[in-house]
C-alpha cells in the first residue's frame, strides 16, 4: 500500500502563490495607474512580454512543486515501512523500518481543515534509538494506523508460524 500526502497541502501552495501574484499587480496599480496609461507602443509590448514571461515562471514553479509534493509517500509492506520525503528537487530522504520495531500507530486530526477534509499526521511510534516515522497531511490517517497495525500482526503471525516449524 502506497500513501501520498493529501492534496489540501499542494492547494495551500497554490493559493499562497495567487495570492503573492495578486498583491504584486494590486501594488503595481496602486503605486502607478498614471505609468500604465501614458505607456508608448513599444513599452506596452515590452511591459506586456514581462507579465507573460512572469506567469510562466510562476506556473513552471507550481508544476515543480506539485513534482515535490507528489514524491513524499509512505510505502506499507508486510515486511515493513518505507518512508520517503521529498523537501526539494534535490534533497530526499528515505527511511525503512522494519514492522519488527513497530511499536505503536498514532493519527492526530488537528484544526478545522485537517478534521473537514479528513487529513492529519500519521506517526509510526517505534522500538528502541530508531526515530518514529512522522507523515504529516496523511488522507484518511486513522484507516492508514489501522492499516498499519494490521500489517504488523500479519507480521507477526507470520514470524510465529516460522519459528514453530
Amino acid at each position: 500500500m502506497v500513501v501520498h500526502r493529501h492534496p489540501i497541502g499542494i492547494i495551500m501552495i497554490y493559493i499562497e502563490a495567487l495570492v503573492g501574484v495578486g498583491a504584486v499587480v494590486a501594488l503595481l496599480i496602486l503605486l502607478s495607474p498614471s505609468v500604465l496609461q501614458n505607456l508608448s507602443g513599444q513599452a506596452y509590448t515590452l511591459m506586456m512580454g514581462i507579465i507573460i514571461l512572469a506567469i510562466g515562471l510562476v506556473a513552471m514553479i507550481l508544476l515543480l512543486a506539485t513534482y515535490i509534493y507528489r514524491q513524499s509517500r509512505l510505502v506499507v509492506s508486510d515486511k515493513s515501512l518505507i518512508q520517503v520525503i521529498q523537501r526539494g528537487l534535490f534533497i530526499r530522504k528515505i527511511s525503512r523500518l522494519s514492522m519488527s520495531n513497530v511499536q505503536d500507530v498514532q493519527a492526530d486530526h488537528e484544526g478545522f481543515l485537517a478534521t473537514i477534509f479528513n487529513f492529519g499526521t500519521l506517526t509510526v511510534e517505534t522500538a528502541g534509538e530508531e526515530d518514529n516515522f512522522i507523515f504529516p497531511l496523511c488522507p484518511t490517517p486513522d484507516t492508514y494506523a489501522d492499516r498499519v497495525l494490521e500489517a504488523r500482526q500479519r507480521y507477526v503471525h507470520s514470524e510465529e508460524g516460522k519459528q514453530g516449524l
